[in-house]
């Protein structure tokens, strides 16, 4: 149950935070089109993109910490940290999120200096966070979709031995095989989204590429725009 609780308690903070600044979401590369899309959808307050590169490494993120907290808990009952030794293994895992994530923001940097006329993914406003995720800017894709149950189905099994063993796990649960298929998975979803946006809608919104957060109309609340602005400029 401690277990879970930790879970619980790391995962509603970064849901939290997620929602209420843009840490999860994709970075918005024309306002204008991002403006366009809100009017013509009729979105009252809307939101960037949930970003499937930063979701990914705060899910591994919050399971790893849980679990490290969770297999020293028995030693701070008695007062004494034993810090158990962390298989390679975790740090893989994490490696992968990290550097799946770092590639995917060099990928979103290369396309938006190469925008064109065209409305790309991250300026469509939030479909809902599963959705977002597995989309690109012409709907649900494979490659996205892959990944996603990729992510699932490896973390459903580390979080399984760690609740049956309370140890981080080791070559043993999380094999080669395995984080072959979750390099592959990696890999997959990178190169292909590398393609991403190249056959993107154009709107008349377009030829206003060169609008600001300060541009956008009066049908956007205050909050909004605040939050938009710390998109623009990249926080996380």
């Amino acid at each position: 149950m401690i277990y879970f609780f930790l879970l619980l308690i790391f995962s509603a903070l970064v849901i939290i935070i997620g929602k209420k600044s843009s840490m999860l979401r994709t970075e918005i590369f024309n306002i204008a089109n991002f403006q366009q899309l809100t009017i013509t959808k009729g979105i009252k307050k809307p939101r960037p993109a949930y970003s499937l590169g930063r979701t990914q490494l705060a899910f591994w993120t919050v399971i790893i910490v849980s679990s490290f907290i969770y297999t020293i808990f028995p030693g701070l009952l008695k007062g004494a940290i034993s810090v158990p030794d962390i298989d390679p293994v975790n740090l893989l895992l994490l490696g992968i999120a990290g550097g799946t994530t770092a590639v995917a923001k060099v990928i979103d940097t290369s396309q938006q200096n190469n925008q064109g006329d065209a409305v790309p993914q991250q300026d469509i406003p939030s479909k809902g966070f599963f959705m977002d995720i597995i989309s690109d800017e012409k709907g649900v894709s494979i490659h996205r979709l892959q990944n996603v149950i990729w992510i699932i189905v490896v973390g459903f099994i580390y979080i399984a031995s760690v609740h049956q063993k309370q140890i981080l796990p080791d070559h043993s649960v999380i094999n080669n095989q395995l984080l072959g298929l979750m390099g592959i998975s990696a890999s997959a979803y990178l190169g292909l989204k590398t393609s991403e946006n190249k056959n993107a809608p154009v709107t008349p919104s377009s030829v206003n590429a060169g609008a600001t957060v300060n541009g956008i109309t009066s049908n956007i609340s205050a909050d909004t725009k605040s939050l938009l602005a710390q998109d623009k400029q990249g926080s996380l």
